[in-house]
């Protein structure tokens, strides 16, 4: 259960700096465009940022909480026989 909460707590951490990187990102484009149609560069720079915030804050928190160190191969193989003996009992 500590994993889980662990891994929980990494996403929730990672969501939350996505949407301020790609916000910054933006405000950051916005502030220093001089190009007439820069409503277009501020879209690709909001993608642009959550995409690079997405990736970085990904892998600082994998470090920073230890995911690396999961097995999520075993976990995938436990889930899916915790499904199939919850299936069988329904059928």
């Amino acid at each position: 259960m500590a994993k889980l909460k662990t891994a929980r707590k990494a996403a929730a951490f990672g969501s939350t700096r996505v949407g301020l990187e790609a916000v910054s990102t933006t405000a950051f484009t916005w502030q220093y465009s001089r190009i007439p149609h820069g409503k277009d560069v501020n879209a690709l720079s909001f993608l642009g940022g959550g995409l690079f915030g997405w990736t970085f804050r990904k892998e600082v928190t994998n470090h920073m909480m230890q995911l690396y160190k999961l097995d999520t191969v075993a976990a995938q193989v436990k889930f899916t026989e915790w499904w199939e003996i919850k299936s069988q009992g329904r059928s």
